[in-house]
């Protein structure tokens, strides 16, 4: 009968995960953990790369320190998987922590739009529910969700994908917005919702707008279009990034405001990348795109000389 299943079957998906989420929340977060062992192992190429780019970016690493960090890596993504089954779970006050949080439920109430940002470090979705049990609706853009498997994921991640998506829109209650299609609801939601846009994305081509910062070891091309987006609808950004407690538990901690009227584009994504950066050092194991930092350093992603 296994050799019957269909393509998008996965066992990860459609076995172990539901299990998991079955289990009381620091058994299954732990066995989670112990199974990111055996699907790191299936991957030795991708640990390869990563552990290269790890590297280039710590040269005074030793093979222990890229070690663990690599363990910490498979851990977090399975993690962030188990995470998937949890988003709607009345665990949540438990499972996540809010600091500093304190201070967008203010500038909410006065009125003030806010974009949250961040990159695409450690199990950033699980701050959503945790902000909406405060009482806020939170959207964001995404690359998936369109009709199409265009960035031709296996088909099992494809349907894993897209299953994630429809549940986080269940649970965060705001608008979310295919990249490349028509963001206008994006600017009439900032007065009812949260807008998180994450700004560490690499493309295969140079984008419009980008800007060339200072990023671990090199410098990277990120698009400056929160910048922009934050001057044209007139609202202020707030930082924030994820930390492990242990036992599937995590901590949102949200940074200072930032003015984007303050900044021109090149100074305002060189400060939020300098707070990727710190957290990277910090936790080099929680940083999702290490396989993409040769992308993000390419000739096709430079912009043209110094600004």
């Amino acid at each position: 009968m296994l050799l019957n299943r269909p393509e998008d079957h996965s066992v990860r998906y459609d076995v172990l995960f539901p299990l998991l989420s079955r289990l009381p929340q620091q058994l299954a977060y732990r066995l989670a953990g112990l199974q990111s062992g055996y699907f790191g192992r299936q991957h030795p190429q991708q640990k390869a790369l990563i552990a290269t780019q790890m590297r280039s970016a710590f040269p005074e690493a030793t093979d222990l320190q890229v070690e663990g960090w690599l363990r910490d890596y498979f851990v977090m993504v399975e993690q962030e998987a188990l995470d998937t089954w949890f988003l709607d779970s009345k665990s949540i006050p438990d499972l996540v922590q809010l600091k500093g949080f304190e201070k967008v439920e203010e500038l909410r109430r006065a009125g003030q739009r806010v974009l949250l940002t961040g990159g695409h470090f450690s199990r950033f979705w699980m701050a959503g529910p945790a902000m909406r049990l405060r009482g806020q609706r939170v959207g964001t853009i995404t690359r998936d969700g369109g009709d199409n498997n265009d960035y031709g994921l296996h088909p099992a991640e494809y349907k894993y994908r897209l299953y994630k998506l429809k549940k986080l829109k269940e649970v965060l209650g705001g608008p979310f917005l295919i990249e490349g299609k028509d963001l206008r609801p994006l600017y009439r939601q900032l007065d009812d919702s949260l807008i998180t846009l994450i700004f560490d994305v690499p493309y295969v081509e140079k984008q419009f707008g980008g800007v060339t910062v200072p990023f671990l070891e090199g410098s990277i091309n990120v698009p400056a279009g929160i910048f922009r987006i934050a001057k044209n609808t007139k609202a202020v950004v707030v930082p924030f990034y994820m930390h492990d407690l242990g036992a599937g538990k995590v901590i949102a901690e949200f940074s200072e405001v930032i003015d984007p009227n303050k900044y021109n584009d090149e100074d305002f994504m060189s400060l939020l990348v300098s707070e990727l950066e710190m957290h990277i050092k910090a936790k080099p194991g929680h940083w999702w795109l290490w396989e993409a930092l040769p992308l993000l350093r390419s000739n096709k992603n430079e912009s043209n000389g110094s600004r």
